[in-house]
């Protein structure tokens, strides 16, 4: 493997997915794709899947895709905790996190807590909830 590639998260959402990354996060559009046919059908599982697809950069080149299913069918969402099997986080590190804190607060944007200093004091931490539904951990690393 030479790198990880990019992160998906699927919005129902997506005026609000966009403006809480790019507005609130400064991550910037570079590709937006309508997405239909066998490849998506295929790889979705999902027949006749209709995507629009926006892939964002931050200033590092780290991509995050958001996916808005246009014709999303009816299921049961399942409900992420962190503590859920499988992926339950992506971890973005921040320059002032109690800044961005109170920003993001401001936007009624949902944390599990007020960052906090990790148990080895080497970072100041939290998670909070995506309008994706999803946990986003923000930590700022201090310095010693």
């Amino acid at each position: 493997m030479s790198k990880i590639r990019h992160t998906g998260l699927v919005t129902n959402n997506l005026k609000k997915s966009l403006e809480f990354w790019t507005k609130y996060l400064k991550f910037k559009i570079s590709k937006e794709m309508d997405e239909k046919g066998c490849l998506i059908d295929k790889v979705m599982q999902y027949n006749n899947a209709r995507v629009k697809t926006y892939k964002l950069s931050d200033q590092n080149k780290n991509l995050l895709e958001i996916l808005y299913f246009k014709n999303r069918p009816k299921i049961k969402l399942n409900k992420i905790k962190p503590y859920t099997n499988g992926f339950t986080h992506i971890s973005l590190t921040i320059k002032d996190l109690k800044k961005l804190y109170i920003f993001l607060k401001k936007k009624k944007i949902k944390f599990n807590s007020e960052p906090m200093k990790s148990l080895d004091g080497k970072v100041l931490m939290t998670y909070c909830v995506t309008p994706e539904g999803a946990f986003l951990e923000l930590v700022q690393e201090l310095k010693k």
